[in-house]
């Protein structure tokens, strides 16, 4: 009993599938034939305005295309269609841009992929649908599609000419001060002012000189030379601090150990006891105000 039920249903399926089948074969059945009488009415033919048949450059009105001449159409084509000839031209600012010479597209191995009409970054490539591209010969399938002649670059107007001239002139001027700048950050840096050497320093000089070692006599008086300086610094940087402070009245026993100091011809040292003698009269001086 079950056979028999799966045979019929198989049968009904099968029915079915006939006669969904047939369905699109008797609507074609009636539907009325259309004959394209081609050449002759090639004027009332209706292409698909999606259909591509050959590469174009797009014209605009007055006769100027978009290619820049950038090669992008030319580096994704798949197989070479696709030649570009570019030239260098001068613009009147003194710059130079690259130009679109010649545009050489190979029809007989186009593959109409739309690659480079559709990569175009200035969208200068369409399709057009004009299918009669038949020849005799294949170098007639090879075509420049730049047909028409260039055109001159258009003349500046007078305020592009005085914002180009503003700009030149500030360049130069930054060129200027850069150059200044760096001429001053190599010029050689000021000689630092002569230094009295002591006795001392000179007989060290005159030691290393007897010698006869150029190299040992040049360390040693710049050694000295570094040395007297700093003290100099030293003794530039305390002066103004002495001469802000109040004069002190030394007692006889100050000036005579100062007069003592002086007699040996050491500064550093004639300042070191002027300096103790006179913070201990200065001491002395306050305890006795505040005894007072």
């Amino acid at each position: 009993m079950g056979s028999i039920k799966e045979y019929f249903s198989g049968l009904g399926k099968g029915v079915a599938s006939l006669v969904k089948g047939l369905q699109v074969t008797g609507k074609e059945f009636v539907t009325p034939k259309i004959t394209e009488e081609y050449p002759d009415g090639r004027e009332h033919m209706n292409i698909p305005q999606r259909f591509r048949a050959c590469l174009e450059l797009i014209y605009d009105a007055e006769g100027n295309h978009k290619c820049i001449a950038c090669g992008t159409c030319e580096r994704v084509c798949p197989n070479g269609t696709i030649t570009l000839e570019t030239k260098m031209v001068d613009t009147w600012d003194g710059r130079k841009k690259k130009k679109l010479d010649k545009y050489i597209y190979d029809l007989g191995s186009c593959t109409f992929c739309q690659l480079c009409a559709t990569n175009c970054p200035t969208g200068a490539l369409t399709f057009s649908n004009d299918f009669e591209q038949s020849v005799f010969t294949r170098a007639k399938l090879v075509k420049k599609l730049n047909y028409l002649p260039e055109k001159e670059e258009p003349k500046p107007t007078p305020e592009q000419i005085a914002k180009f001239e503003a700009e030149k002139q500030a360049k130069i001027e930054a060129a200027k001060k850069a150059a200044e700048a760096k001429k001053a950050a190599a010029a050689p840096a000021p000689a630092a002012p002569a230094v009295e050497l002591d006795e001392k320093a000179k007989k060290a000089i005159a030691a290393a000189e007897a010698t006869g070692d150029p190299e040992k006599v040049a360390k040693v008086k710049a050694a000295l030379e570094k040395a007297a300086q700093l003290k100099a610094q030293k003794a530039a940087a305390a002066a103004p601090a002495e001469a802000a402070a109040p004069a002190v009245e030394l007692d006889e026993k100050a000036k005579k150990a100062l007069a003592a100091a002086e007699a040996t011809g050491d500064p550093e040292k004639v300042a070191k006891v002027k300096a103790a003698l006179e913070k201990a009269a200065k001491l002395k001086a306050q305890k006795a105000a505040g005894n007072a």
